[in-house]
């Protein structure tokens, strides 16, 4: 780029600079916060209170509960993560375990969350043991078949276009049996504002 410079004009070298980064710019967000010039900024933690929550059998049907108007009013709210405390997974444990999810079941669980109008590559992360149906804003997007408590199974970018500044994180767990596990996190990327 520098023998470059010294071939054309101040101008036109100034413009190819400008075109290259915009042509950058599509995968400027992760390099960006791996760069400093953005901040990843957790919107929802593990362990994160104000989950409301139902556990069904596994053959039951629940009509709308990922979608932002269905009424969970009635439900019970807990704390992340949900599961048993006995269980050959490192969480099935007291210390990780906030709320109880019964083997054999699945849970339902919904948890609101505020985006500011700039969040970028908002990214929603997890491990479930079993399986689990992750919706935002009631779209389904993504399912997870974990096994045995893989973790980091759940993880998964949100298109820009179901983004909100109040948005909806819903996930039907599923367990087969011996121990059972879910928790979730979302972050997204912040760009730095330029002074």
């Amino acid at each position: 780029m520098n023998r470059l410079r010294h071939l054309l004009p101040a101008g036109l070298a100034a413009g190819v600079l400008v075109a290259a980064t915009a042509l950058a710019a599509p995968a400027a967000t992760a390099a960006q916060a791996a760069s400093g010039r953005a901040t990843v900024v957790t919107a929802l933690d593990y362990y994160s209170t104000g989950w409301t929550y139902l556990q069904v059998p596994p053959t039951t049907q629940v009509p709308g509960f990922a979608q932002r108007g269905f009424d969970d009013s009635a439900w019970p709210t807990g704390q992340a993560g949900f599961g048993t405390t006995n269980g050959t997974c490192p969480w099935n444990n007291q210390t990780n375990v906030k709320t109880p999810w019964a083997v054999d079941t699945d849970i339902l669980v919904r948890h609101w969350l505020h985006l500011p109008r700039d969040a970028q590559a908002v990214r929603i992360q997890g491990t479930v043991d079993n399986d689990a149906q992750v919706y935002f804003n009631g779209q389904l997007v993504q399912s997870v078949k974990s096994g045995k408590c893989a973790a980091g199974a759940i993880d998964v970018v949100v298109p820009a276009t179901y983004l909100d500044c109040c948005n909806l994180l819903a996930v039907r767990g599923h367990d087969a049996g011996v121990a059972a596990y879910l928790n979730l996190r979302v972050t997204y990327v912040k760009p730095t504002q330029a002074l």
